[in-house]
């Protein structure tokens, strides 16, 4: 038996789900389309920032656990990683070069 999941919709995000529903094809269920659209976030997507384990690496976590998912990267994250840690030095030369005037 199908297990029953109620969800709240924001306003603001209203539009998002009727343009949903208006690409899934006719007699697909509304869960059906959420899961197909998950699958294929799922399949083609993944996030270098993200552990196996679910656990988020941010600025407090320990070097040690950036070594190690550095290390574990397939090269299409790697590079993800490169770019965005790039953006990162940018924006953080920018802000040392307007405190220090």
């Amino acid at each position: 038996m199908a297990e029953i999941v109620t969800i709240s919709i924001p306003t603001e995000d209203k539009k998002i789900i009727q343009s949903v529903m208006k690409l899934k094809p006719d007699g697909t269920s509304f869960s059906k389309t959420v899961r197909i659209m998950l699958e294929d976030y799922l399949r083609g997507r993944s996030n270098p920032i993200l552990l196996p384990e679910s656990k988020v690496l941010t600025t407090e976590s320990k070097i040690e656990e950036w070594k190690k998912a550095i290390s574990e990267m397939d090269v299409e994250d790697f590079k993800k990683l490169q770019r965005k840690q790039a953006q990162i030095y940018n924006l953080i030369n920018k802000r040392v070069s307007k405190c220090l005037k």
